[in-house]
């Protein structure tokens, strides 16, 4: 019987690699990771700011956005763009990700 998604192990690269090292892990431990890293360094909008990122038709604002141009390693994951929304995380991990045997 084959492997699940979830039990699927991926090891980071590049400047993924840089925020949470490049120990093989689950994409779950990958994502909190990450979100741990933002929280860290204070890169999560605040609710109520009144700033806001639109992303496929939709409009995400507050603690909804990721600010990536204040930490340079955020900002060459992001691909130099300023803010995201938070669903737009896993479009720009997963180039960095490889998958483990």
């Amino acid at each position: 019987m084959g492997k699940r998604a979830t039990d699927m192990k991926y090891k980071a690269s590049g400047p993924l690699a840089d925020i949470i090292g490049t120990r093989a892990m689950k994409r779950g431990a990958v994502i909190k990771k990450v979100w741990n890293y933002i929280k860290k360094e204070d890169l999560q909008g605040v609710s109520g700011s009144g700033d806001t990122v639109k992303y496929k038709r939709k409009t995400y604002k507050g603690g909804q956005i990721i600010y990536c141009c204040e930490d340079p390693t955020m900002k060459k994951l992001c691909k130099n763009k300023k803010k995201i929304s938070m669903v737009q995380l896993p479009v720009y991990i997963e180039p960095y990700l490889e998958l483990q045997d």
